[in-house]
């Protein structure tokens, strides 16, 4: 599972910008145990509460949407562009297109 920020993360930012736990869960309405539990990294807050709590604390998260653009940028170079479709030139699986020419020699 990708983590979008770990609970040390979440700690050190509310404590940058002085607040609470109890402020931390008001801004995206949790409980105060919730947010102490993403804090423990016992479980995960959504996108979107990472972001609220990002922009809450005035936290610079440009780098962030620039990382995020980059990774589309690089994946939409395997879309079909006749189509806005994923690819559909892939290898077919039964083709044995991994093996390497050593691997070839070897089972001759």
């Amino acid at each position: 599972m990708f983590r979008f920020m770990t609970g040390d993360d979440l700690r050190r930012m509310r404590l940058s910008c002085n607040r609470t736990t109890e402020d931390m869960a008001k801004k995206i309405s949790v409980s105060r145990t919730t947010y102490e539990k993403y804090e423990a990294g016992l479980e995960q807050p959504t996108p979107a509460h990472a972001f609220a709590l990002n922009i809450y604390c005035r936290v610079n998260i440009i780098p962030l949407f620039t990382q995020l653009r980059e990774l589309i940028n690089h994946f939409n170079q395997y879309k079909d562009f006749k189509n806005d479709k994923a690819n559909t030139y892939r290898m077919p699986a039964e083709k044995k297109h991994r093996e390497t020419e050593s691997d070839e020699a070897e089972h001759k």
